[in-house]
């Protein structure tokens, strides 16, 4: 499945403070892909 799909269930379930989480997410995530390579 695509990464902002489990977004969407976040913010089914809860609210908009998913939206924050997940792009901290990807921008941490993005960090160490780029450090690890």
């Amino acid at each position: 499945g695509e990464w902002i799909e489990s977004m969407w269930d976040c913010m089914l379930v809860g609210d908009v403070s998913c939206i924050p989480f997940f792009l901290a997410t990807v921008v941490i995530g993005n960090l160490v892909v780029l450090n690890l390579f």
